[in-house]
């Protein structure tokens, strides 16, 4: 089950419009949880930087269900998009337990 990590970065000063933005987005139940296809596994983690802030969220896959998820991810980065100097990019990462397969290998047990 892989995970996704969405990565956001923008400017200090488009703070308060990315919170608006992302309260709104809240209350209007846009992008709901559905835990049939990912689970949260870290909503929003955020840091200040000398570019303005940096956030990511991760999100583990559920077996054949990254399609779906990504098209999830795809519609709340559009939805921000809007904000200029809001910026976002995607990685999809592997487990553990799929790196040992892909090496033909089983995962210890702990």
């Amino acid at each position: 089950m892989p995970h996704i990590v969405m990565f956001m970065k923008y400017p200090t000063h488009i703070v308060r419009e990315v919170v608006q933005k992302a309260l709104e987005s809240v209350q209007k139940n846009l992008f709901p949880d559905d835990e049939s296809i990912q689970e949260t596994l870290v909503l929003s983690a955020w840091k200040s930087t000398e570019d303005g802030l940096r956030a990511l969220s991760v999100t583990r896959v559920k077996e054949g269900k990254l399609e779906e998820a990504l098209k999830m991810v795809n519609k709340e980065m559009v939805y921000f998009s809007e904000i200029e100097g809001f910026e976002t990019s995607v990685e999809v990462w592997g487990t553990y337990q799929e790196a040992f397969e892909a090496l033909g290998m089983e995962l210890p047990e702990s």
